[in-house]
């Protein structure tokens, strides 16, 4: 027969179950017995559950573990609309991004290696109040800054026809001021003031800025023989070129070098005829030495013989500029220039026999401009 140490409660069958224990245990164990029970079947019942959930709902990929989505080439700060992009009305379209991006192989967006035409819709370099700042400097004074911001912006690769006209109309108009008025500017880049010394003449003086007598008297309004030693005369440092644009029927007028030179500044422009069937050749040309004429004899080509200079038949118009090719289709070139006109009709047409013609008004005054031996022509297609 068994029996238990003193004090402790007798052990009885070494099987467990929970008859034997309830016969055995004292009331407090049977409560403690319960408890435990109690946790064990609440702990079994929640893992149960868990295990039934996570069956019936998967996990899903963290943020960061997900494929980039490619980058769209619109951005907005608009919300995303339900509507797709064929449906989207105009008005709530983003402006497109420039220049596009590309997807590296990380997935982020980098600048394009090579850039393309920018879109109709891509906003212009021109500053939409550029013209209202520069006619703002004009009408207080500040002409020579107003010019040269004008004369910046229209060196932009960016401009369209409508800008570039606009910009250099406003730029002519300074240009009546700066290089054909009166008025003298002693801090000009492209001109100044001088006094003249004694001896000087104005054939001098003009030969030192690589410009030409005629310009120095039609600017400060003197005749040479009026010069004096002391007066203050307004300057021009040229030479001036002229670009003639056959497409456009259009010569401009540039000081101190070619477009795409930094030292050019567009001074003025003006409409021409041109040859025949296309017969103006393109390429550089420069005026000939010692072949600036007022008043000149025609020689016609066309057998009509020999047309005096005050005859009103001769279609030279008052003034011959000599031409000789040094470049592209113009080498070799001979007997074509600049003149001016009897059939103000033909400006704008091609009805010469190859030869550059301007309105009588203006002749004379690219006449004054253009300096033998330096001043250079360039015609473009």
């Amino acid at each position: 027969m068994n029996s238990a140490p003193e004090g402790l409660p007798f052990a009885g069958p070494t099987r467990f179950d929970f008859e034997n224990m309830e016969v055995l245990l004292n009331r407090q164990s049977r409560r403690l017995t319960r408890l435990l029970l109690a946790i064990l079947l609440l702990s079994f019942s929640a893992a149960a559950l868990s295990f039934i959930y996570k069956m019936n709902h998967p996990p899903t990929a963290t943020p960061a573990a997900q494929t980039p989505a490619p980058l769209a080439p619109m951005v907005s700060d608009e919300p995303a609309s339900p509507v797709g992009p064929a449906t989207q009305p105009a008005r709530d379209a983003a402006p497109p991004v420039w220049p596009p991006p590309s997807i590296d192989a990380s997935g982020h967006a980098v600048e394009a290696a090579a850039r393309l035409s920018r879109p109709a819709t891509e906003p212009s370099a021109l500053d939409s109040s550029l013209l209202a700042r520069a006619q703002a400097k004009a009408d207080a004074g500040r002409f020579l800054e107003a010019r040269a911001e004008l004369n910046d912006a229209l060196q932009s690769p960016d401009l369209d026809a409508s800008q570039t006209d606009s910009i250099k109309a406003m730029l002519n108009q300074i240009s009546q001021t700066v290089i054909f008025g009166h008025r003298r500017f002693a801090d000009d880049a492209y001109g100044g003031v001088y006094v003249v010394q004694p001896g000087d003449s104005l054939a001098r003086i003009a030969m030192a800025h690589d410009c030409t007598w005629e310009l120095l008297s039609r600017i400060n309004g003197i005749e040479p023989r009026h010069l004096r030693a002391g007066a203050s005369i307004k300057i021009i440092d040229g030479p001036f070129f002229a670009v003639v644009e056959k497409h456009k029927f259009a010569m401009d007028i540039y000081l101190g070098g070619l477009p795409g030179e930094k030292s050019a500044m567009f001074i003025t422009s003006y409409p021409v005829g041109l040859g025949r069937d296309d017969s103006t050749p393109v390429g550089t040309w420069i005026v000939e030495p010692h072949r600036k004429l007022k008043h000149p004899t025609y020689y016609s080509p066309r057998g009509e013989g020999v047309i005096a200079a005050d005859d009103p038949k001769n279609p030279l118009g008052g003034y011959w500029i000599g031409l000789t090719g040094t470049d592209g289709q113009a080498v070799g070139k001979i007997s074509y220039g600049i003149h001016g006109t009897i059939d103000p009709d033909s400006i704008g047409k091609q009805s010469s026999m190859g030869c550059i013609r301007l309105r009588p008004d203006d002749i004379a005054v690219v006449f004054d401009m253009m300096v033998e031996g330096k001043s250079l022509v360039v015609v473009k297609e």
